[in-house]
Order: C-alpha cells, then structure tokens, then sequence
C-alpha cells in the first residue's frame, strides 16, 4: 500500500544535532509551523519537514541541477545532463556557500542535518526509490544552493535568444525584427506606477542581421506572476496592503513549500524553496510583507566563440590572441546503459553550451548566477529579519537571481516597489542574440549600481503594481531586456484598485483576496470588440455562427460554468496557431505534435498583444498572408474552433470551462 510509504508526522524525534529542540506543528493544511529557541533548531526542523514532505521532489532536482538525472532516468536524461554538466552548478553552489556569512552557513548546515535525520531516521522514504531501488545521498548544505539554482538560474532568457536567432535565418532579420516590438505605446509601465509607454515599439534590424551572421557557421552543428502593494491610505486598516501570486508551471508537488518559523530571532511565514532553508517569497514577518514576480529581465548573453584544439588543450580567440580555455571530461553515468563521455569548455565568457572544438565554434553563456559567487543567501536571510521598508530592500541589495520584481509594505506605513538582482551593463545587441565573442565589442561593463535600480516608495497615486510588464520608459540609461509581458494582469488590477477609490471604498483583506480570484480577461474582452464585426460577416456554416453567438453574448469571464470561456480558449488556440504559421513558419499538425516551447512565450509576450492591439486600431494585416483580411482571418480560425468544439464535445454549449480545463499530470 502507498500508504506505508507516508512519513510518520507525530512521533518525537532524538538527535544530537539539535541544541535545545523545536516543535514542528501542523495545521489543518499540512502546513507545518516551527517553534524553536534558536535559528539552528528551527532550521534543522525545516529540513526534517521539507523531506518528511518532498524528499523526492528535492533530489531530483538535486540531480537534474547536477548533471545525474539519467541515473534516474536513463537515455532520455542525456541531452539536459551533458548541459548541465557544462554549466557546471556544481562549481558554483560551492563558491556560494564558501561566500556565506557564519549565520547564513549555519542555516545552510542545519537544514541539511534536518535532512539527513529524516534520510536516516524512517523507512517510510517516497516511493520513487522503491521503483527505482535506490536511496538517497546524503544532503551537503551547498545542495540546498544546487535546488535553488535548478529552479532559477538555470532557467532564463538564453533559449529564447537562440530561437530568435534561428527565426532570423528562416524567415529574415528585418521580418524577425518586426515580430518582436519590444513594447506597445498606451501599456502599463511598472515604475513610475501610472504612467504609460510613450517610447518607439523596439526595432532591431540591424541586430539581427549580425546575429544572423554570427551564428551562419553554427548552422552546421547542432546548434509571469502578479504583485501589487497599496497605500493606507486605501485601506480600512490604514495599513499598506500587500498581495502577490506566483505563476509558476503547474507542478505536483509544487514548485514552493509554505512553512512557518518563529524564533527568538525571527517570525516568519511564506513560500520556501524545497531543498533550500529560509523563507524567500510571498512572506511575512512581523514587521515588513513583500511579494515577488519575474522581473522579465534579460542576463543571460551568448557568445558566439572561435575555438580550436592544441595538444595542450583548447583555445579560444579574444581580441586577436588565442586564450588557454578551462576544459575538463564529464562522466555521465546512465541507468540502463553505458556511461556517456562528454567535454566541458569554459571560456571568460561563461561555459560552452553548444558547439565544441573539433567544430570550431562554440556558443558561450554569460550568467551572473552560475559564473561566479555572490552573497544571495544573506540576502535571503536578512530580508527575513528585517524590521522596516529600508532594511528590506537593503537585505534585497545582494540579491543575484532571478532579477526580480518586489512590491513591499511595512507596518509603519511604508509601501513601495523595488526591482532587484544583478544585471550585467551592456548594449541592447546582446539582448537579440548571440553575438561575436571574439572581438571584445560586447562585453559586459560591469553590474548596474543597487541604487540605480527601478524602485519607488509611497507614490502619490497610492499603489504599486507589477505583473512582468515592462519596468520602465525609454528615459533609462540601460538595457533591461526587449521581451517584457503585455499589461493585460497590470491593467485588470489597476481597474479594480481605481474603482475602489473612486467609489470611496476602502479596501480589506477581502478585495485583495478577490483580486486574486479574479476570472476577467483583458485580451478576450479586447477580442470581443473586434469579433462584433464578423456579425455581418458571411460565415461558412451555422456551427461557426452559433459559436459567434456564444462568444458575443459572453461576458469575458472564465467562470467555472462559463460556455463562452470554452469557445474563447478554443478560438483563442486556432489565433495563435494561425499566427505562428503565417509569421513563424511552423506547421500547425507539426506544432501540434512537438510544441515549440519558444515559439509560444514569444507569441504570448510579442505577437499576439500587438496583433490584438492593432486589430482594435483598425490594422493587424502586417500580421497575415498577403491579401489577407483580419476578418477572413478571424472567421477562418472561429471555424476551425466551432469545428473543433463540436467533433470533440458534440453540440456546441454541452461542456463548460470546468468541463476542459483541466491538468493532467505526469510522473517523470
């Protein structure tokens, strides 16, 4: 039975480790709550409870961060570990913890002491290591800043780069740069809250040719979260409210794990990371309450790397000289079969990721989170105990990665936001593509100074509000990125927060909750306004025009017994496939089997927005085939989706939202 499996939740448990002990209690939700006279026990008590939980979840990603997932889960694994491997987290989660401060090492130490008690304590381990007939290593503290980086720094803007830059070669630089505006003017900036983007939609040509020319010889190998804070002035409280929700991919378990410690040093209660100590996100103490969402940051670069192979070795050229590269031959041990050999190569610019010597080419990353240490556990470690706004962001100052948004509010009727991390300064260039490495032109000058960084506190206009739209106008003097999401969360919020005020009404802990709850969509009602012209369109068949009729009659909600919420996705599916195939070039029944996973951010975050935004100006035939209408478009992609609707469901108006959408899980 699964059930003997299950960790035991309320024997005592004896060990030597602890100095004077904790209590761990458990709510009605699981959620456990420590009680401990020092930060030690209290972190010793929060590993033992995180492995009680997710013991499983934290060592796969201890080996997924490590380069060792095959050893799990065989041939399937080796492409993700031989990039691992390069990347070399291993080398870098060291550094960090040697970095650390004594306090910060000895959370670090605790947690995984706690760890290692449950690994050596119960034999009721998940049920994953009896399927697989393994056990699990014992836990070092530098693993806790190996799951971390798995779930961070190892994710980022690089992929996207990459495709941009393949887009580039298929369908043209200047047809690239078009389909990547950067931003539309009227939307929602981050800071100064309010305020719109008046700036140019972003064009890059230029750019783009040169990485297309820089990446030419590559073509032969391989090659969101919403946060807001208000004012008490809003409040009934007449204290700053916070409210924040992450958008994470929908993982069981989840990517986060809630817990609560309290200590004669600290009382805190938010979101951990499993595998890594402290509370980081959507948290509070007693004094300060931050949420956080994705700055939408870009500071992962690709270097584009000359190489070639001595007898000593392997080199790469930089500025007209042929530089000694590190090298090293990884093991790649693989259940099921033979151990793979693969070589890593590290040049200044960070470690090889594609490509190879015997190639002569090679593409780079440059990545402040893996390239070298910072003191980023500290940082988490003191914004735990921070006691006002200014200790807040000032603990938030060594922040490294993922650059994040952080709308925060203290108990002394402070509120703000502040976008934190370290970002490299360098031209917008880097930002489209690979770029050369070898001639010293795009290197990076260094980070952008913590107090140069976006932030505002207690705005005039009462809130701060940040959904990965982009952070600021075209005034600032360095480069942040040219992939910020559209304003349609910001915007929604924003409305509600404004209407509140408008009608006098003071907002509780009730309307941030609804908030979050809300089901309206910006880019459907957007929609919706354009689709009322297809009322006089002649459409090929009734199913299509009865599903215009839903859609029309439909109040741009996703309720759970929403029909029209089910006609709108599917409507909404056949836009982006229509999109992508008459911009990207990608086959729709080809899409459909192996989704581009790229193609899709670009079309949510770039594509669609301005495609929308243009339909409703009168335009968005710059999008379509030539000769194309957006009505013919529009009644084109409503047919498929009526007809799609009814082969699957039958008669249109027989499933509702909660009907279809649904998740479906897969083990790994």
């Amino acid at each position: 039975m699964l059930r003997d499996y299950l960790p035991n939740l309320t024997d005592d448990v004896a060990s030597t480790e602890i100095v004077t002990g904790a209590t761990i209690y458990r709510d009605r939700w699981s959620i456990p709550h420590i009680y401990a006279e020092n930060a030690h026990d209290a972190f010793f008590a929060q590993g033992y409870a995180t492995a009680q939980d997710r013991l499983w979840q934290m060592d796969f990603d201890r080996l997924r961060c490590l380069g060792r997932a095959a050893e799990y889960l065989g041939p399937s694994a080796i492409t993700e570990d031989s990039l691992m491997r390069r990347r070399d987290f291993e080398t870098v989660s060291l550094a960090d913890y040697d970095l650390c401060s004594t306090e910060a090492k000895v959370a670090l130490d605790a947690y995984a002491e706690g760890v290692n008690a449950f690994i050596n304590s119960n034999d009721a381990l998940p049920y994953e290591y009896e399927l697989l007939r393994a056990e699990p290593e014992p836990w070092e503290p530098w693993h806790c800043i190996v799951v971390y980086k798995v779930r961070n720094s190892a994710e980022g803007g690089f992929q996207s780069k990459l495709w941009r830059s393949e887009l580039a070669a298929k369908i043209g630089p200047e047809k690239a740069a078009k389909l990547s505006p950067g931003y539309q003017q009227g939307m929602y900036l981050t800071v100064p809250p309010g305020v719109v983007y008046n700036g140019p939609a972003e064009n890059a040509v230029d750019e783009l040719r040169a990485t297309v020319n820089a990446t030419a010889p590559l073509r032969e190998i391989d090659g969101g979260s919403n946060g807001w804070a208000v004012s008490g002035d809003l409040t009934a409280s007449g204290i700053p409210m916070v409210g924040g929700d992450s958008h994470r991919g929908l993982e069981v378990p989840n990517v986060y794990y809630q817990i609560h410690m309290r200590t004669d040093e600290f009382d805190v209660l938010g979101h951990s990371v499993p595998g890594m100590p402290m509370v980081m996100h959507f948290a509070h103490n007693r004094h300060v309450a931050w949420g956080m969402t994705h700055g939408g940051v870009d500071t992962q670069d690709l270097f584009v790397e000359q190489l070639r192979r001595t007898n000593d070795g392997v080199e790469y050229l930089f500025k007209g000289e042929w530089l000694v590269a590190e090298t090293s031959r990884q093991q790649l041990r693989v259940r099921g079969d033979a151990t793979q050999t693969i070589e890593a190569i590290k040049t200044h610019h960070g470690p090889i990721i594609s490509g190879s010597a015997d190639d002569g080419w090679g593409i780079a990353l440059a990545d402040p989170g893996s390239n070298e240490a910072t003191p980023w556990v500290d940082a988490t470690l003191d914004a735990m105990k921070c006691k006002n706004a200014d200790e807040f962001e000032q603990a938030l100052s060594r922040w490294t990665d993922r650059v994040n948004n952080y709308p925060y509010a203290d108990i002394h009727g402070d509120f703000g936001y502040a976008l934190k991390g370290r970002i490299p300064i360098r031209s917008a260039v880097n930002g489209w593509g690979p770029v050369e490495g070898w001639t010293g032109k795009n290197e990076w000058q260094g980070y952008i100074p913590d107090d140069e960084l976006p932030r505002s506190r207690n705005p005039e206009i009462g809130w701060a509000v940040t959904c990965n739209q982009r952070v600021v106008g075209e005034g600032y003097p360095y480069f942040l990125s040219g992939s910020f999401g559209s304003d349609y969360r910001a915007r929604r919020i924003i409305s509600q927060i404004e209407e509140a005020k408008t009608n006098g009404h003071l907002l509780r802990v009730e309307d941030m909750a609804a908030f979050h709850g809300d089901v309206g969509t910006v880019p459907g009602t957007k929609l919706l306004e354009r689709l009322s012209s297809l009322s006089t369109y002649e459409l090929p068949s009734q199913v299509s025009k009865a599903a215009l009729d839903i859609l029309l009659e439909w109040d741009g909600k996703l309720n759970a017994d929403s029909v029209g919420a089910v006609v709108y996705s599917a409507l909404n599916d056949e836009i982006s496939l229509g999109l992508m195939e008459r911009n990207y070039g990608i086959d729709p029944d080809e899409f459909a089997a192996n989704p581009d996973l790229n193609a899709i951010d670009h079309l949510r975050r770039q594509l669609k927005p301005a495609f929308i935004n243009a339909i409703n100006q009168g335009g968005g035939q710059e999008f379509l085939a030539p000769h194309e209408s957006v009505d013919t478009f529009l009644a084109t992609c409503l047919t498929n989706a009526a007809n799609h609707l009814q082969s699957t469901y039958g008669e249109l108006g027989a499933v509702t939202w909660s009907d279809v959408h649904i998740t479906k899980q897969v083990h790994p």
